[in-house]
């Protein structure tokens, strides 16, 4: 990634100083985003899909028996092609608890740091220049829930303002 970078973008032309500077930000980069995005080995690539498996793959501390049995699951399959990768996992996880169990610890991250992300960018959306309030967690909690709004009944239950 490194290299690509610096032959993407000629630095040649600066200040030694300065590009050794890039250069050792570029490798810190790299490196940090290696520890928190490492490289997915092919013994993972069935929880991306397991429904395409390679039986002579050796799958190291998994119930091979239960991955083929999912494998072979035409209702499951069904539902791959309409539902996320992770409500897949945690809908089989009563019929095939050990594969289900790794499938969703390699996953989780992924999901919590979304949510995380999206939290993040909603408070943003929030707190701009036009509406700064104070106190943003009621309209931070309704704007992440993922319940839908009772509008009838929360009209139905509001008291009418008379005139004066």
């Amino acid at each position: 990634m490194l290299t690509a970078i610096q032959n993407e973008n000629n630095i040649s032309f600066m200040p030694h100083d300065t590009s050794a500077l890039i250069q050792e930000h570029l490798q810190g980069l790299e490196a940090n985003l290696k520890e928190y995005f490492p490289p997915i080995n092919s013994n993972k690539a069935w929880i991306r899909n397991p429904f395409s498996i390679n039986i002579e793959t050796t799958f190291p501390d998994l119930n091979v028996e239960s991955l083929i049995e999912l494998s072979c699951d035409t209702a499951l399959k069904d539902i791959y092609k309409e539902r996320p990768l992770i409500d897949i996992w945690l809908s089989c996880h009563q019929e095939y608890p050990v594969v289900a169990e790794q499938a969703i610890t390699f996953l989780m991250p992924f999901v919590t740091t979304y949510k995380c992300e999206a939290g993040f960018s909603t408070l943003v959306f929030l707190k701009n220049k036009y509406r700064n309030q104070l106190e943003v967690e009621p309209d931070l909690g309704i704007k992440l829930t993922s319940f839908p709004a009772n509008l009838e009944f929360l009209v139905k239950n509001k008291p009418l303002h008379t005139s004066h």
